[in-house]
């Protein structure tokens, strides 16, 4: 990256986190998430929460930048390198790393840079800040290399008070537990055995922590880990993931089988079929096969007795309340329309071409009916011999938001997590089971 020559180098976490954003800002044919997965040896967790910083914030550090005229008064200075320093010293951290010139530069502009802002009060009250963040910090233990009680233990250490709570009669006292976390404690999920729950300000501890780099720990979103928690498959089986990159529900997926049985695990872009490799490699995963190719065009020669898959396409991600994108979202008909045909090839292609399949997850992380409902409705016309079972049934009834009652018999059956509600991201999960008789979706 071009900017100051000088003797002090730039620490690495800044220059990568640049790096990214640059390349994010030059070229939007690859998302941020996925530059950041593709860093080799990277603080992910960390990177994501710079990156998301910047984000929540851009319009208001972009016009401190411009209004400071630092970029205009020190023209060796990357313009990249600047916004991930302000957002750090600014919005982060509130502190820089280092002596490195472009660090020492940034320093000296703070005063101007919180003036810019509109003072210290709201230069330290970010846009991500303002609506109070009730999302907890969700760790999902990956217990192909850490037991449940290893987990625990290993808080202790750290002065983490495990929540102890008799089981819940409803999903309300639940979410009440979690938003009375302490900040020292953390607690059990209800419908996920090895989920645990961290009161929000934990977010960037465990993001840069060890067991987090090691795979130990999956921070992984409570909606995403309902997918493979309700398809449920058997120990020993064999499972598709035809949308499987980067990794985290294979390796869920794998923790529910006891890394027995055979996971195949699909994915067409070359820079996401390595990520998924690596992920999974470094997660303990023994059963997973990966397969590079399109999901559309595996065969049952290929994946031999495929009893349980996993439809999770490319969508809106509406649904997404950290996404890292550099554009607000926007419902766009005909945006809309393209993913949904892609989304009904593609959950059709795993009803019809699998002869031993018994179960189908299919989920998104969007909110619009046009990924979910209206797909799932078009998928049984086209496979009669296919019928939908209930979610909030298979999560004992503790659960509270199911799809819309304009799909007659189809909305009560799926499920949707809700962030103003479940305190998780927006996702859509439908479960299918094949059976014998055209018996509908009941």
């Amino acid at each position: 990256m071009s900017g100051f020559q000088h003797s002090v180098k730039v620490p690495t976490q800044y220059r990568k986190v640049a790096a990214i954003l640059k390349t994010a800002l030059e070229n939007r044919q690859k998302s941020l998430k996925t530059l950041i997965y593709e860093e080799k040896h990277a603080r992910i967790g960390s990177m994501q929460a710079v990156l998301k910083q910047y984000i929540d914030n851009r319009g208001a550090i972009d016009a401190a930048i411009e209004q400071t005229k630092i970029l205009e008064e020190n023209p060796r200075l990357s313009p990249a390198l600047c916004r991930i320093l302000v957002t750090e010293l600014i919005f982060g951290r509130k502190t820089l790393n280092g002596e490195s010139k472009p660090v020492q530069t940034v320093r000296e502009y703070r005063d101007r840079l919180v003036e810019a802002l509109g003072g210290e009060a709201n230069a330290t009250d970010s846009v991500a800040t303002k609506k109070k963040d009730l999302k907890p910090r969700y760790v999902r233990v990956n217990t192909n290399l850490l037991s449940m009680e290893e987990a625990d233990t290993m808080l202790a250490r750290e002065e983490f008070r495990k929540k102890e709570l008799p089981p819940f009669e409803n999903y309300e006292d639940f979410l009440k537990a979690v938003q009375d976390l302490a900040e020292d404690e953390y607690m059990l999920d209800m419908h996920v055995d090895n989920l645990l729950i961290f009161n929000p300000k934990n977010k960037h501890y465990l993001a840069c922590h060890q067991f987090t780099s090691e795979r130990k720990f999956m921070l992984q979103d409570k909606g995403t880990c309902l997918v493979a928690e309700l398809l449920r498959p058997p120990v020993g089986s064999t499972v598709l993931d035809m949308c499987a990159a980067p990794g985290m529900k294979t390796i869920h997926t794998c923790n529910v089988l006891q890394n027995q049985g055979t996971i195949y695990s699909v994915e067409q872009s070359p820079e996401r079929y390595r990520i998924l490799c690596n992920m999974t490699e470094a997660a303990g995963c023994k059963i997973v096969q990966p397969i590079k190719g399109d999901a559309l065009t595996v065969t049952p020669e290929q994946c031999p007795g495929v009893e349980y898959i996993l439809v999770d396409p490319s969508c809106t991600g509406s649904g997404i309340q950290n996404r890292l994108s550099l554009e607000p979202e926007e419902k766009c008909p005909e945006r809309l329309k393209k993913l949904a045909g892609l989304q009904i090839k593609m959950l059709s292609y795993a009803m019809s071409t699998f002869p031993d399949v018994k179960r189908i997850a299919y989920s998104t992380c969007s909110l619009y009916e046009e990924e979910n409902e209206q797909v799932v409705q078009k998928c049984l016309l086209l496979n009669p011999n296919f019928k939908l079972l209930s979610g909030k049934k298979a999560l004992r009834n503790k659960w509270r938001n199911v799809g819309s009652s304009d799909y007659k018999k189809i909305g009560k059956n799926c499920i949707y997590t809700r962030p103003e509600d479940d305190l998780a991201d927006g996702i859509f999960i439908a479960i299918f089971e094949k059976c014998s008789s055209n018996i509908g979706d009941e």
